[in-house]
């Protein structure tokens, strides 16, 4: 059983740079800090819960839903030695999004809501889109007073059969928040190792600020906040699912879900011994 702990909780936990494994109470997302690195990976949208009283309102099925959320992000990374994975739909608030935003009306096109939402709702999610960004802030304050820096994977996944283009890269990296050229090394090097990458099935392309550039909320929340922090705000084509039908491809995925877990542990470690230094 997931041990559950509250905002409080959690933030004392970090406060005293205790090493935990914990999801919050309400289940919205779920924190592990299994050593103090100056790197934390994330997975903002590879979940799907939505709440029963929106669920009941929402016009969109669980499968329209999927369509445009992240799935399999969250096993990207679930390797890492700090990973912040959460579990409700950006639906129900898109933590991609600044909370006054974060809640849809309509999205890509699709009305969302049989009736509108209430005050009481919309502030019900706005809430917990400000609670994540608080523990967001409090594990990136504890890394930059630890290590002087830090490094956040912001990991997410795109639809690429909607669109034209037939040389999509399968990896994106969108840097347009980034504010200083310090860091141009260590997104070089991440680029490099995403290129490099062997995955069954598939050839590995990575490009940069190419059909993304880095403009979710998570890069804009920590580049606007702290000086000392990069987000790599990285998309990966879903080739390793039908993005259609949902299924996961039985080669690709499991390729990926290593191949990707090895290449951020590889870049992480560089990044502690090579450009930290």
């Amino acid at each position: 059983m997931q041990q559950q702990l509250s905002e409080l909780e959690i933030i004392e936990h970090i406060n005293n740079r205790q090493c935990f494994t914990a999801t919050i109470i309400g289940g919205a997302f779920t924190l592990k800090i299994a050593e103090y690195l100056p790197a934390m990976s994330a997975a903002i949208h590879d979940g799907g819960n939505l709440r029963a009283s929106l669920s009941e309102n929402c016009l969109l099925d669980q499968t329209s839903r999927y369509y445009e959320e992240d799935p399999y992000t969250g096993s990207f990374i679930q390797e890492q030695t700090i990973t912040l994975i959460a579990h409700d739909s950006r639906y129900e608030y898109d933590l991609n999004r600044n909370t006054q935003e974060c809640v849809y009306e309509t999205a890509w096109g699709k009305d969302i809501w049989q009736t509108p939402l209430t005050s009481e709702e919309v502030n019900e999610s706005k809430a917990k889109h400000a609670q994540f960004y608080r523990i967001v802030a409090a594990i990136v304050e504890a890394l930059v007073e630890d290590f002087g820096q830090c490094i956040v994977y912001d990991n997410h996944s795109y639809n690429y059969k909607r669109h034209e283009r037939q040389d999509l890269p399968v990896f994106n990296l969108g840097t347009s928040s980034v504010k200083s050229d310090k860091w141009r090394p260590v997104i070089e090097r991440w680029l490099h190792d995403l290129q490099s990458m062997q995955v069954d099935g598939i050839d590995v392309t990575a490009a940069e600020n190419d059909i993304f550039y880095g403009k979710g909320y998570l890069a804009g929340f920590c580049h606007g906040k702290y000086d000392n922090v990069l987000v790599l705000a990285t998309e990966t084509k879903k080739v390793f699912m039908d993005e259609l039908t949902g299924a996961p491809d039985s080669v690709v995925l499991p390729s990926l879900q290593t191949q990707y877990n090895n290449t951020v542990a590889k870049h992480t470690q560089w990044y502690i011994s090579e450009f930290k230094n």
